[in-house]
């Protein structure tokens, strides 16, 4: 948030009105209550910066949960019509300008997700792959590449993995979804 917007923020509070800040991880549905929260201020840094220390995790609400989707989907592009399957792969290709969902840095994968008007999501895992019989080959090009394994979660779902779908589905899905108007 920038420091304009926050202030705008914080200026419609009464000056005695107390700060409340919940540190939150929609991902695994938890809430940290912060133990202690500090402002350190150091005349060679230019901009502010707070150090929270949280507590024990707490299990999070539907209505944090929800109201954390509502964030993230206020940060995602917006769905823009799509009117044939050209264009639905397209958006699809595009996958680096939604939000990221969480990364997993000892395995080299990123997970992008785009909440759908309906309540599901299109998820796209980016990893890294080495080809190690492309070196031994006379063909020129790098053996290590960058792949990607697609997911669709339904409202309900219990795992990811479960989730494992392809192109033509999430095609058939994003059509769907603007069909119903949503």
């Amino acid at each position: 948030m920038e420091n304009k917007k926050l202030k705008e923020y914080l200026d419609e509070f009464k000056d005695d009105a107390a700060l409340h800040v919940i540190v939150a991880n929609p991902q695994d549905r938890k809430i940290y209550v912060p133990y202690e929260l500090n402002m350190i201020c150091d005349k060679g840094q230019k901009d502010p910066v707070l150090c929270i220390e949280v507590g024990q995790p707490q299990d999070m609400d539907a209505e944090l949960v929800e109201a954390a989707m509502e964030d993230e989907r206020a940060a995602q592009p917006e769905l823009p019509k799509l009117k044939n399957n050209e264009e639905r792969k397209e958006f699809l290709a595009k996958y680096r300008e939604w939000s990221v969902w969480f990364e997993v840095p000892q395995a080299e994968e990123t997970y992008y997700r785009y909440i759908l008007p309906d309540g599901s999501a299109i998820v796209i895992c980016e990893y890294k792959h080495y080809n190690e019989w492309w070196e031994n080959k006379y063909v020129p090009g790098e053996p290590e590449g960058t792949l990607t394994v697609e997911y669709l979660l339904e409202l309900g779902y219990k795992h990811l993995h479960n989730c494992k779908t392809n192109q033509t589905a999430l095609i058939r899905k994003l059509m769907e979804v603007q069909r119903n108007g949503q």
